[in-house]
């Protein structure tokens, strides 16, 4: 664990500052400033350039991830990996840019009355389609080469100043909505840019196709690996993303406080609560980005013992840490969501829905990338394959038939991400005999239920910023003290004292 607990807390520091940044962007920002189906429009066309990006990918992310090891060899230019991966992407961007401009007659007649400014600014996703996949092909190679922290830092960090940059510009009336659009795609696409720059940087830019030995032994896996990889990656897209894409579709117009919306106004407040379920997956998405090259060397090395060991120990932590910023979140959603216009406090139960299917994902820790990085990749098809089929009918039926909106979307999620995940903890388990629990698992259980519990019974304070303080500050310390106390997850303890190390601080009771 020492590398992932190394770059594990770069990664998270980078992203909590990315926090930051996203909470004055999500929160004070673009609520206050643009009106709630504008919010909808900026968040749902990152939405759709990630199904786009996937579509455009041919399964070259999972590639990447699962063969580059075997090319690895900087001298000879890994065996122009990278050249022939950028031009196949290319060609996969190429055609689903003609699929994409194909189906806007369709797009036209489901959302011309619901969500009208999706169907204005259609276009301008391409651009955005483009950016997202080339960004997330170099993430990977970059990842390949536990080149992590920076990456995460351009996307995380300097995107995000840039876009509280754009929005102020907006605030100002220096510009007006459509330059803010065009001003937020062009830095949205500024963050691929950089990161190839970064990459020439390293020297690892190597963009001169070769045809070595080692292309030919290991095209056919590729090919093979790669035609699953699109079908899994793009169906895991759509059960992540699609979910604000119905809510837009199926909402249609209603009145709301007298004032007549679509279903793009939901889709503002639903994306804007959705913000703050990331946060809980930010040191999970750390973790992954680190532990996948492992995972794949492991595979490599036929390590089942070390990666048994690397199983249990993600998912201690992110057990820990998921259930802390969650408790921490649930515990001032009223006060932080006071900063916002008022509509945007109907997402209460959005958050929470949302939030209990993310932390059953972090929960069953590496079980996705030991499915996908192993020979048994193809069976990871037919559960993504069955859960798209089932979260669209899921929402369909919440939203649509119950009537339930916004939460109905929200349950539908969450019970597609514990079924999900459900199948995959049984099916490592059946075939590699690995399983991520222990005895902690049951007690870190325990210990934030009791937590949530408690929480409804605090005593809200007249001041906010004391209530916020107090309210989760008591909710951690009940939380985290036991843990660190009793050493729950020695993990988590060895953690903890090497960062209060680091400022010269030493408990020996926690190590």
């Amino acid at each position: 664990m020492g590398i992932v607990q190394r770059d594990g807390f770069k990664l998270t520091l980078v992203s909590y500052i990315g926090l930051i940044l996203g909470y004055v962007n999500k929160v004070l920002l673009f609520p206050n400033f643009l009106d709630t189906e504008q919010v909808g429009l900026a968040n749902i066309m990152i939405n759709i350039s990630i199904i786009y990006a996937q579509f455009s990918a041919l399964g070259l992310t999972g590639i990447t991830l699962r063969f580059f090891p075997f090319f690895r060899d900087k001298e000879k230019q890994h065996h122009g990996f990278l050249a022939w991966a950028s031009m196949i992407m290319a060609c996969g961007f190429l055609l689903t840019t003609i699929a994409f401009v194909a189906f806007k007659p369709l797009v036209v007649s489901h959302y011309s009355e619901s969500a009208k400014l999706l169907v204005d600014y259609y276009y301008y996703i391409i651009p955005l389609g483009f950016a997202t996949v080339f960004f997330q092909l170099y993430d990977s190679y970059l990842r390949s080469l536990l080149k992590t922290v920076v990456p995460s830092f351009i996307n995380e960090v300097i995107l995000r100043l840039l876009i509280t940059l754009c929005i102020t510009l907006y605030a100002l009336k220096i510009v007006s909505f459509q330059q803010f659009v065009l001003i937020y795609v062009g830095l949205n696409c500024s963050v691929a840019v950089i990161l190839v720059a970064y990459t020439a940087y390293l020297r690892q830019l190597f963009l001169k196709p070769l045809f070595g030995p080692r292309i030919k032994r290991y095209s056919k896996h590729m090919l093979g690996f790669g035609f699953f990889s699109i079908l899994g990656s793009t169906g895991n897209a759509l059960i992540a993303n699609i979910d604000a894409l119905m809510i837009a579709a199926l909402m249609g117009t209603q009145l709301v406080n007298g004032q007549k919306v679509g279903g793009m106004y939901f889709v503002g407040i639903y994306t804007t609560v959705f913000f703050f379920t990331t946060v809980m997956l930010i040191p999970y998405r750390s973790i992954l980005k680190i532990t996948s090259p492992l995972v794949s060397q492991h595979w490599k090395e036929r390590n089942m013992a070390g990666m048994e060991k690397l199983y249990k120990q993600v998912t201690a932590v992110c057990m820990v840490v998921g259930t802390l910023v969650f408790l921490g979140i649930w515990a001032d959603f009223d006060d932080i969501f006071s900063f916002m216009p008022k509509q945007f406090s109907s997402g209460k139960y959005v958050f929470l829905f949302l939030s209990l299917g993310r932390l059953f994902d972090m929960s069953t820790g590496l079980n996705g990338v030991i499915t996908i990085t192993s020979k048994k990749y193809k069976f990871d098809l037919l559960f993504t394959g069955f859960l798209v089929v089932f979260t669209i009918g899921l929402n369909y039926l919440f939203i649509k038939v119950y009537g339930w909106g916004m939460n109905g979307a929200a349950l539908a999620t969450m019970i597609t991400m514990i079924a999900y995940n459900l199948l995959r903890l049984i099916f490592v388990q059946y075939f590699f005999r690995m399983q991520p629990f222990e005895k902690s698992s049951f007690w870190i259980l325990v210990l934030g239920g009791l937590c949530f519990v408690l929480n409804s019974f605090l005593p809200f304070l007249v001041n906010v910023y004391v209530d916020m303080i107090i309210r989760s500050g008591l909710i951690s310390l009940l939380f985290m003290g036991p843990i660190l106390v009793f050493k729950i997850a020695p993990d988590v303890n060895e953690f903890a004292v090497k960062f209060l190390k680091s400022f010269g601080v030493r408990f020996k009771f926690l190590e």
